[in-house]
């Protein structure tokens, strides 16, 4: 049976319970990307940040870091420093990233013991997910994009790209 057979009904609560969370779990997972790759490119294109050293450097993004996901959209766009179907897409997901940490669980309550909105929920928080690990490949790209049109060295991006990649184990 593959994980696309698998429907409510054949799981038990438990079971259920553990799907769900898991998905809950990807979803903010990936989510949490997306908010530090938007810190990431706040810093590069909207702050004095270039040639400050590791150190410091590390420090900035810190600080990016600390803004909530929503912040540091509204200053991508206060600048327009994000291309337009970039900027809407990443909108959309701060939406479903402010309800699933906000409003998902009072809107689902007893979800486990009824199929069809247990199936609802699983196939929104599936798409968030999705949603936020595409979005997050293409600010990555944006990242690297604006380091290379700066006088980085493309080999030094790739090079730190899976300096990285290996780092997480991919």
């Amino acid at each position: 049976m593959t994980n696309s057979e698998i429907t409510p009904e054949l799981l038990e609560k438990p079971a259920r319970l553990e799907l769900l969370l898991a998905r809950v779990g990807y979803a903010v997972w990936q989510l949490a990307e997306c908010e530090d790759s938007v810190a990431g490119l706040v810093l590069i294109k909207l702050r004095s940040a270039r040639g400050v050293g590791e150190e410091a450097g590390l420090k900035l993004l810190a600080a990016e870091q600390r803004k909530t996901f929503g912040q540091g959209l509204s200053a991508l766009r206060e600048a327009n420093a994000l291309p337009g179907h970039l900027q809407d897409r990443a909108d959309k997901l701060v939406r479903e990233r402010n309800w699933v940490v906000h409003q998902a669980k009072r809107e689902h309550r007893g979800a486990l013991n009824k199929p069809q909105v247990f199936n609802q929920l699983i196939a929104r928080l599936k798409a968030i997910g999705e949603e936020a690990t595409q979005l997050n490949t293409l600010l990555a790209k944006e990242i690297e994009e604006f380091a290379v049109s700066s006088g980085v060295d493309r080999a030094q991006v790739d090079a730190a790209a899976a300096e990285l990649a290996a780092s997480w184990g991919y």
